[in-house]
């Protein structure tokens, strides 16, 4: 097959939304030629990578979500100008941004080929929350036609389906639910010591991530455990406030760690917390268990984190208010901290990459 994914993310960048597609891209570029069309980091680029043909238009700028968003509709230009140039037996397109999706619709109805679109959450009233009103009606609006478009939908949970279904309509016969996962082989060779007190945050640097609620509960935790530090993993529109918030406690931030590092970051950490209040599914939380680091999030109304994290087996779910509690809890509890440890590397062994990514190769086949 020749397939094509188009994700407004993509490596470097830091976002689950283009892990995904990196990691399916380059297990199904084995046996598939595979081009991955998305937003450059540096300008217009082309490259081959682990197998895959990575088309990269533009620049990507994260100094706020509606730069990101004007970033979105200069991409989706060049989207169309080279889409329509070649020809494929498929496109999947991460719907991250809305309009990359109707372009690759377009597209796909000029070729007369299947368009699938992947879902990772569904932001409904949630584009007013990130965008000013001006840019955040519309982006409101342009949002419930898009799983229509689709011959099929994968959304990575199920509450990101049952979102979808409720929220924007969506044919459940078309809608089905293919997890993200985590590559084990990478985990299981690397090894390090983990680091008592070290907490861990990967991730974008987003309102709706609330990375500032974590920085706000670490300062309470230092009062108490001097070991205690936190890094940040991440880059977007929130980094500049986020640094001004941390001015008077130590915190280490990282736009980007190559992925050997970044391994060895998260098995090094006593405890990984997922503030956000919006996530679909949430990659890190797996590769959180992967690494043997017990993952604390938010429980949230809509956020598909429940979806991961069974509480008090594999993970904690908590209030934004009770962030500080569970962080302590994991550090004067011995025991819980070891029992979360065991069941998460138990429980992440049925979400292996590999095995996700022939799922989405067998739908690829079957909508040809």
């Amino acid at each position: 097959m020749k397939i094509a994914m188009v994700t407004l993310l993509f490596p470097p960048i830091i976002a689950g939304s283009g892990k995904r597609f990196y990691e399916i891209g380059r297990r199904l570029s084995r046996k598939n030629e595979v081009h991955i069309y998305t937003v450059g980091v540096n300008g217009d680029a082309e490259e081959e990578l682990d197998g895959m043909l990575v088309h990269r238009y533009g620049k990507f700028d994260a100094l706020s979500a509606e730069s990101a968003y004007r970033s979105g509709v200069k991409f989706s230009i060049n989207l169309f100008n080279c889409l329509r140039k070649n020809d494929y037996d498929v496109i999947d397109c991460n719907i991250v941004s809305k309009m990359p999706a109707y372009v690759s619709y377009i597209i796909a109805r000029r070729k007369y080929i299947p368009f699938i679109e992947t879902w990772h959450e569904v932001m409904h009233v949630q584009n007013f929350h990130l965008l000013n009103p001006i840019m955040g009606l519309p982006a409101f609006f342009m949002e419930f036609p898009i799983p229509n478009l689709a011959d099929m939908n994968i959304a990575v949970s199920d509450t990101t389906r049952r979102r979808m279904i409720n929220l924007l309509n969506a044919d459940a016969k078309k809608t089905v639910v293919i997890s993200n996962g985590v590559d084990l082989e990478k985990f299981r060779k690397i090894s390090v010591e983990k680091r008592y007190g070290r907490i861990l945050y990967v991730g974008r640097l987003e309102r709706h991530k609330r990375v500032d609620v974590l920085i706000h509960a670490y300062k309470i935790l230092k009062r108490r455990y001097k070991d205690a530090e936190l890094i940040i993993v991440g880059d977007g529109s929130q980094r500049r406030r986020l640094m001004n918030l941390s001015r008077h406690v130590d915190v280490r931030f990282y736009n980007f760690l190559p992925e050997e590092k970044l391994i060895a970051v998260m098995k090094s950490a006593w405890v990984l917390v997922l503030p956000s209040v919006k996530e679909g599914q949430g990659i890190v939380l797996l590769e959180s268990m992967a690494a043997g680091t017990p993952p604390i999030a938010v429980q949230a109304e809509g956020s598909g984190v429940c979806d991961v994290i069974k509480n008090g087996y594999n993970g904690l779910l908590v209030s934004e208010e009770k962030i500080a509690d569970a962080i302590q809890k994991l550090l004067s509890d011995g025991d819980m901290h070891a029992s979360l440890r065991k069941n998460g590397m138990q429980f992440v062994k049925n979400y292996d990459w590999n095995s996700i990514a022939a799922k989405v190769a067998e739908l690829y086949e079957k909508m040809r």
